[in-house]
């Protein structure tokens, strides 16, 4: 499958996982660590995949440690990412994402051209 239908594949899984997610204000790690591995991987992998492609638009060095990233973590189902959300249960699983591959691929805040 090409990256770009991918990517509008990945978008639309976000969309309707972030619709869901707020309808319920009070989705945290703590819930997300109770869904089944696979779902977790899923969710995850797919955030991972938006990241690097709002970086590839803006910072394209940051969009190449982020897919190098996902390549090196996916086959443990993302652990470094589990592993933030079982120390962080009360923030969105969405923020402890961007928080590991934050400290990872550097700042995801870009200036306005």
């Amino acid at each position: 499958m090409s990256r770009k239908a991918l990517t509008i594949a990945s978008l639309s899984t976000i969309v309707c996982i972030a619709a869901s997610a707020q309808a319920q204000e009070t989705f945290k790690s703590a819930k997300f660590l109770t869904y089944p591995a696979e779902s977790q991987k899923s969710y995850i992998g797919t955030a991972v995949m938006m990241a690097g492609v709002i970086a590839s638009q803006n910072v394209p060095d940051q969009a190449s440690c982020v897919d190098r990233w996902a390549t090196s973590h996916e086959s443990t189902g993302y652990k470094p990412v589990i592993d933030a959300m079982k120390r962080l249960p009360e923030y969105h699983p969405t923020a402890v994402i961007l928080a590991v591959l934050d400290k990872e691929c550097g700042s995801f805040k870009y200036k306005k051209p």
